[in-house]
């Protein structure tokens, strides 16, 4: 019999709730609980910038502008962190902040926003680890993601 265990993750915050409950044994391969551990993350990342305050949908507006047109490639990195005003950054990240004390986490995911624009993944995302492993199955999110409306 294979050894069985669980990736368990639950949250409840004001109306917000995620459950995410993932049975694992020693047949899965680590690729797929890295899978598992990367949805959790991927929740985790989103919803904590955004409950500290950060309009993170205002900083990938202005990080899409500010990469619009670039291939991934270093030298473009490069380029677009090399033509950034630190003065001209945080006046529109302030934009993106309910209290300037939060600025500084504004400015991480400022730049994570970048690097990502740019091809350079910095976390190991569920989109990224399918592209790695075409052979391997995994699990797509429950739920209507496709934006169609029942007929009434």
């Amino acid at each position: 019999m294979a050894d069985v265990g669980e990736i368990v993750f639950n949250a409840k915050y004001g109306n917000w709730i995620s459950v995410k409950k993932m049975a694992i044994d020693s047949e899965d391969k680590p690729a797929e609980v890295v899978y598992k551990l990367s949805s959790i993350n991927d929740v985790i990342n989103r919803k904590g910038f955004e409950f500290a305050g950060v309009k993170t949908d205002v900083i990938d507006a202005f990080a899409a502008d500010l990469t619009k047109g670039k291939r991934t490639g270093y030298a473009n990195l490069a380029e677009v962190f090399g033509s950034l005003k630190p003065s001209e950054v945080d006046e529109k990240l302030k934009q993106a902040v309910s209290e300037e004390i939060i600025l500084p986490l504004a400015r991480a995911y400022f730049v994570r926003r970048i690097v990502e624009s740019l091809g350079y993944p910095v976390i190991p995302s569920c989109e990224l680890l399918q592209k790695i492993y075409p052979d391997l199955k995994f699990p797509k999110p429950k739920g209507n993601f496709g934006g169609k409306k029942k007929q009434q």
